[in-house]
């Protein structure tokens, strides 16, 4: 078996020009269900193991004292309210 040290493997910056790569037969990949599940379901992408990771998340960021301070903690309190 080789050592992964040894193989050779490609990268990038893009996951949708990964996922690509991996439908033109380049090799194989780790993706978001959400980003391949078009392509599963029309067959041009096979899941190989049944494991999932947990979900995406998503982040609000700000500098510390934004002047902005109030409207952004508004709208981070509406993302988390929303279902």
């Amino acid at each position: 078996m080789p050592q992964f040290k040894d193989m050779q493997h490609l990268s990038f910056r893009e996951e949708l020009h990964a996922i690509e790569a991996v439908i033109a037969g380049q090799g194989v990949g780790v993706f978001s269900d959400v980003l391949v599940a078009n392509d599963l379901a029309a067959g041009r992408l096979v899941k190989v193991f049944k494991l999932s990771l947990p979900g995406y998340g998503f982040h609000v960021v700000s500098k510390p004292n934004h002047p902005r301070a109030r409207t952004i903690r508004a709208f981070s309190e509406w993302l988390r309210s929303s279902p």
